[in-house]
């Protein structure tokens, strides 16, 4: 049975991802910089204490909201309307390179947001996605949906596996790289040429002999993450 994706307004979660990525870095890319590009008035939460700062974030995302409702709702409702039209061929495609592997039971739901991290969670399967995201909402739903199913499949064949860990991590994302260029999903996302973070692109070219193998989830993995 294949997961019923819900698009989701969540102000509060958005609220909490601020304060979480404001002094992250991965792969290259800093969150914290991106994010106070967008939102130059949130500067000083870096300047301040965790109390101050998390006092201020929850009043400019009120402010932000409020200010930008509608917007946001309509945000909601093209992502909801271009995932309903795209569902069936993803399923499909996923179905051939996992090779049919369940998946696996969550909340499967994802929240318009208005920082550009666009960060996923595991543990329930949601994840949030940039309002005004260049690529459109299918590129990062594909992407984020690809990785409950990596980590599901991962975790059945290599049970010890930890998705924190930096090769897991890293090699989830390679991955998705190498699938996302498929044609079955490039003509879901519109693009040839799915984002991969600047410290991994060496490495997603590195891995591309073992993904042309077979082209199969399990066995990327098993080749990738077994050792």
């Amino acid at each position: 049975m294949y997961p019923h994706l819900k698009i989701l307004l969540n102000k509060d979660l958005d609220k909490k991802t601020f304060f979480d990525f404001l002094n992250t870095k991965a792969g290259g890319v800093d969150f914290g910089d991106g994010i106070i590009q967008i939102h130059p008035k949130l500067s000083k939460t870096r300047e301040i204490d965790e109390l101050s700062a998390k006092n201020l974030i929850s009043e400019y995302f009120d402010q932000y909201y409020l200010d930008h409702q509608d917007e946001l709702e309509q945000s909601r409702k093209e992502a909801e309307n271009a995932w309903l039209k795209k569902q069936e061929s993803f399923f499909r495609a996923c179905d051939r390179y996992f090779e049919n592997h369940p998946w696996p039971e969550g909340k499967y739901e994802a929240y318009p947001s208005i920082i550009n991290c666009n960060p996923r969670f595991l543990e329930d399967k949601t994840f949030q996605f940039y309002w005004q995201h260049p690529r459109g909402f299918l590129s990062v739903a594909v992407h984020e949906m690809l990785h409950f199913l990596f980590f599901d499949l991962a975790r059945k064949l290599i049970p010890n596996i930890s998705p924190e860990d930096q090769k897991p991590w890293a090699t989830s994302e390679v991955f998705n790289g190498l699938i996302m260029e498929e044609v079955e999903f490039t003509q879901i996302i519109g693009t040839q040429k799915p984002e991969q973070y600047p410290d991994l692109v060496k490495t997603q070219e590195e891995s591309r002999g073992i993904w042309n193998k077979n082209k199969k989830a399990k066995s990327f993995i098993l080749s990738t993450l077994s050792s």
